[in-house]
């Protein structure tokens, strides 16, 4: 055994690193049925738009295996890395993306209680609620990597996940520590994380939102256009944009190439309705739509609302 190796399992504890690509995509399909929900719910208009949800409901599924499968391509180059630094270390990757069945991932669980394993790689899988009795030490890649979406409520579920994943450590009698990799050290995320002040960063963020009229302080509904060709899914959506009346308490931002620009060779604009919680939203959706020109060729309009996904 190389020295590095001894001074490695020496370690009472096991080291958990974990690949922090944070898509939030675990409810994607509840994410993607919202949107035809939220179609129906459209009254005199949803069946124009039923067929396009459905193929866009699609479209985003399939979108997002394609991430699980950078998730796991992450996942295995640490694993890699790990194995060059500790040879002799026992190491295990726990991800849904890579584990076949439940019997296997029970199979996994029990060795990691038992502390059959060192080292363990994973994704947000390692955060769900697992009690690992001699968890020591929790590595985070990229901890930060959520702020960068293009969703309001992404200091949120960045906060919860890692403050998740770093309560793993030290649950028993062995002390724990977190370490997480930032860009953005002095972001209020980071902060409430490093000072364990969640009180404090709740009650700025539901500040944040009440000045913003976010939910649950306003309503919101997103319109995504998408077509093969960019400039016509521009042009239709700066069409949909100018014909938006004038209404109080309600705001149209927009429109903004999506974050998610191009899915399967259609690109994507996005069109934001901020509401207050008074203002009949429906109401002023089919009072829109209703002026809306008619899409021509393959351009395709959908309209979200209280959407979950601002991708």
């Amino acid at each position: 055994m190389t020295p590095q190796g001894q001074a490695f399992l020496g370690l009472t504890a096991i080291v958990t690193v974990l690949v922090a690509v944070l898509t939030f995509a675990v409810l994607k399909f509840m994410a993607a049925s919202r949107e035809v929900r939220g179609k129906l719910r459209e009254g005199g208009t949803e069946t124009a738009f039923l067929a396009a949800a459905l193929q866009e409901a699609v479209t985003k599924l399939k979108a997002q295996e394609r991430a699980m499968a950078l998730r796991a391509e992450a996942s295995e180059r640490i694993a890699e890395e790990i194995a060059e630094r500790f040879p002799d270390a026992r190491r295990v990757l726990l991800s849904s993306d890579l584990t076949p069945n439940i019997a296997e991932l029970r199979q996994t669980l029990r060795e990691i209680e038992e502390r059959e394993v060192d080292v363990i790689i994973g994704t947000q899988l390692v955060a769900k609620g697992h009690h690992f009795p001699g968890l020591a030490l929790v590595g985070v890649v990229d901890g930060d990597l959520g702020l960068a979406q293009a969703d309001p409520r992404a200091a949120e579920h960045t906060f919860q996940l890692l403050n998740q994943v770093t309560g793993r450590a030290g649950r028993e009698t062995i002390a724990g520590r977190g370490l997480i990799q930032t860009y953005m050290p002095e972001h209020p995320v980071v902060a409430a994380l490093v000072s364990g002040d969640r009180d404090t960063f709740l009650a700025r963020e539901i500040e944040e939102r009440r000045k913003a009229t976010m939910p649950p302080f306003g309503r919101l509904a997103a319109l995504l256009v998408s077509a093969s060709s960019r400039d016509a899914a521009e042009s239709y959506a700066r069409e949909v944009a100018r014909a938006a009346p004038a209404a109080q308490k309600i705001e149209v931002l927009g429109p903004a190439e999506a974050p998610l620009s191009v899915i399967r060779g259609r690109h994507r604009f996005r069109l934001l309705v901020k509401a207050a919680r008074e203002a009949d939203l429906q109401a002023y959706l089919r009072l829109w739509l209703s002026s809306v020109p008619k899409a021509k060729g393959d351009v395709r309009l959908m309209v979200d609302i209280d959407p979950y996904s601002f991708l």
